[in-house]
């Protein structure tokens, strides 16, 4: 192993003043490793007050050149040059060991920050006293899951499970205390299980909204280890070994069944879509459904899976069963629905009145402008007391052999709630034209706010969201 540095500098184990190291796992990433380094150096934090830890991992293309190139006159620079690893984790700890900052950040090769990424985290991280600092990102040409509207302070740790990707603002200290590291055995979700420590160790978790931090680029040689083809066996495997990671370190018992049932709706789930699992090979399909048997044995018992909303609860159960036919059918069906599933992520009283919900809609129609979608609020066991137009989506997702993800703010009046006054309105998303209608789901109870006024929002035995109506 060998380590160029652009000059001497203060010695790897003081700290000189550096608020937060940057640490890049490298291999064969050109050229998309010229926009990061791009990136890093059109920071506005001051020079002196970052640095970054460049780990060759054994590349074969021209990027050792151009990472000593381009280190040769940045004294905040360091370059790592180490025989190839295998996997991300071994460069990532060792930048890790070499790193000097306040805050670690971890970047990959083939994709840029903002220029003031750095300086904002920094900031919000000292003022705000936060361990974990997850920053807005945006994924171009990939998914990239959709989390809170605005800055938290605290945020809601059952939503925050749902990023496992290492593009996050860590206070060293507390990796140090708690000696957090990335596996480095070729395993996936490794990230993940590191993650997964911090997360529940950590003292304050945050999210930073605002302006994009950070920008997830598909490489278009397909090699983002992401997308890259894996065995289902060691894949289920990674997944357990985060659920294992939750349990083990979450003192909230309740939370963590929560979070790991979310996890596996997410991550086992996913492969059971119609997109996906119509066009799956036999021989696949056979490995993921026992795969995922083994999976549920040790980590979902049927009490936990009777919590899914629909139509998750129903595949589970199909699965669990290990009944193919039964999934083909589900497939068949849902495809000739326009709406997969429908999620409220978050839900919030209005200052002036009102609820505001964040919804996500799961389905191929669901961005389709010439289709439009409603909020229909019906009394329980009586008739529609509203119907809304969700408008347009402030975000939309097409992940490659997925339904459509799109996310619609929308706000409940004050007069939709004082018509149901003393009942229970249940809440659906419906396509226009259409007769059908899909129940608004709410699995996960943290989103959803304290009563107030007399309305009480809830999530129901399936897990569907519901308002109790009082009279004010």
């Amino acid at each position: 192993m060998s380590v160029s540095r652009s000059t001497t500098g203060p010695d790897p184990g003081d700290d000189a003043g550096v608020a937060v190291s940057v640490v890049v796992p490298v291999h064969d990433a050109m050229p998309y490793l010229v926009g990061l380094l791009r990136s890093l150096a059109e920071q506005d934090l001051d020079a002196d007050a970052y640095e970054v830890i460049l780990v060759d991992d054994g590349s074969t293309d021209e990027g050792p050149r151009v990472l000593d190139a381009w280190a040769a006159d940045r004294p905040q620079a360091r370059v790592v040059h180490q025989e190839n690893s295998g996997w991300p984790g071994a460069p990532r700890n060792r930048g890790l060991e070499l790193a000097r900052g306040r805050y670690v950040f971890f970047a990959d090769a083939d994709d840029e920050l903002g220029p003031e990424a750095l300086r904002r985290m920094v900031e919000f991280a000292d003022e705000q006293g936060s361990d974990v600092l997850v920053p807005r990102s945006v994924g171009v040409g990939r998914f990239v899951p959709y989390l809170f509207r605005v800055t938290r302070v605290d945020a809601d740790l059952e939503r925050v499970f749902h990023t496992l990707t290492p593009q996050k603002l860590f206070r060293r200290s507390l990796l140090e205390r708690e000696q957090i590291r990335f596996p480095e055995e070729k395993v996936r979700l490794e990230d993940g299980m590191m993650l997964a420590r911090a997360y529940l160790l950590a003292d304050r978790v945050s999210f930073l909204g605002g302006e994009v931090v950070y920008h997830l680029i598909s490489r278009d040689d397909g090699q983002n280890i992401s997308v890259q083809d894996f065995d289902p066996d060691g894949y289920t495997w990674s997944i357990g070994e985060v659920a294992r990671l939750i349990r083990e370190n979450d003192p909230d018992p309740g939370r963590a069944d929560r979070v790991v049932l979310d996890l596996y709706r997410r991550t086992c789930l996913k492969f059971y879509q119609p997109a996906r699992w119509s066009t799956m090979p036999r021989a696949r399909r056979e490995k993921f459904l026992a795969a995922h048997r083994r999976f549920m044995d040790v980590h979902i018992p049927p009490a936990l899976e009777d919590q899914l909303a629909e139509p998750f609860r129903t595949r589970s159960r199909l699965v669990r069963a290990g009944d193919a036919a039964g999934l083909d059918l589900e497939a068949r069906e849902s495809r000739d629905r326009a709406l997969v599933a429908a999620l409220v992520a978050s839900a919030t009283w209005r200052r002036l009145g009102g609820l505001r919900l964040s919804v996500e809609v799961h389905g191929a129609r669901a961005g389709d402008e010439h289709r439009p979608l409603h909020l229909v609020l019906r009394r329980r066991g009586g008739d529609v007391v509203e119907t809304l137009d969700l408008g347009s989506p402030g975000r939309v997702e097409r992940p490659e052999g997925r339904p459509c993800v799109s996310v619609f703010d929308v706000s409940v009046p004050t007069a939709a709630l004082s018509a149901g006054a003393g009942t229970t309105l249940d809440l659906y998303i419906q396509v226009e034209g259409e007769k059908d209608r899909t129940r608004l789901a709410a699995p996960l109870v943290s989103v959803l706010p304290p009563a107030r006024s007399g309305n009480r929002v809830y999530s129901t035995v399936q897990n569907n969201l519901s308002i109790e109506c009082g009279a004010g």
